[in-house]
């Protein structure tokens, strides 16, 4: 198969670094996610809610006791220790990620903005080589259709002339044999390119959903649709609805610490 694109080359391989070149890379730099925790523990031990401070309130949590109402407001002051502990983690999270996560954001938008057009450019293609297939598909649904119907005007012209005979107590003449060509294959054989791309051809099924009801009782028992609906519903129990057909709902207890 001669190529019809001469200009275009395979994508080069891409080489191994040299053992000695990654070792220069980023020079006596740990790995970056050694350096990132290392980042976050540095700045966690200099702030008010240091790792000491965050075991002293684990362990406090494990010798709690509610039993009455003075231990149950002592749960309470505990419980606002332990959520301030949490913001001051969250918060130091944040800031020594922030830098990391522009990094990320920067590289993902340079991956980004390639993909976009290199996706672009394979839609493009793709769509022409769609545009050929079903172009081809067609001739040859034609095609076998055409000599389909010519093998029933065949055979129907022999049921009428053996019909004629009958009426007429004569004997039908033998028809003239036919040799009808073979249907069209009703697959493109593969496509070898220059390069050793192959093109082959497949069919494959689309749908589109017309009556939710109707197909909803098809996929009622799929772990993923009745996820869906759990989440549905617990929407709508938070939005307000008491009751509700096939729901179990009922009240329980909220703890709340200010």
């Amino acid at each position: 198969m001669q190529t019809a694109f001469p200009d275009v080359k395979p994508w080069p391989k891409q080489a191994e670094p040299a053992p000695a070149a990654v070792a220069e890379i980023g020079h006596n730099r740990p790995p970056m996610d050694v350096e990132a925790r290392a980042d976050f523990d540095e700045k966690l031990a200099l702030s008010k809610a240091n790792r000491e401070k965050i075991a002293q309130l684990v362990a406090s949590a494990d010798r709690a006791v509610a039993v009455d109402e003075d231990s149950l407001g002592k749960c309470g002051e505990l419980v606002k220790q332990i959520r301030a502990a949490e913001s001051v983690v969250s918060s130091t999270h944040q800031d020594v990620k922030a830098p990391y996560l522009a990094a990320g954001r920067a590289v993902d938008e340079a991956k980004n903005e390639l993909v976009t057009q290199l996706s672009g450019a394979k839609a493009l293609v793709e769509g022409k080589q769609k545009a050929f297939l079903r172009e081809a598909q067609a001739k040859r649904d034609a095609e076998a259709r055409r000599i389909r119907e010519a093998q029933e005007l065949v055979d129907r012209e022999r049921r009428e002339q053996e019909a004629a005979a009958a009426a007429a107590g004569q004997r039908a003449p033998e028809p003239e044999p036919v040799y009808a060509p073979p249907p069209p294959s009703a697959r493109i054989e593969p496509i070898r390119g220059d390069f050793g791309a192959t093109v082959s051809t497949t069919k494959k099924k689309l749908c589109e959903v017309t009556d939710y009801t109707l197909a909803f009782m098809k996929v009622e028992k799929n772990a993923k649709v009745r996820e869906a609906i759990d989440k549905a519903i617990a929407a709508l129990v938070r939005a307000g609805e008491h009751e509700i057909d096939g729901v179990r709902i009922w009240d329980d207890i909220a703890v709340s610490n200010r």
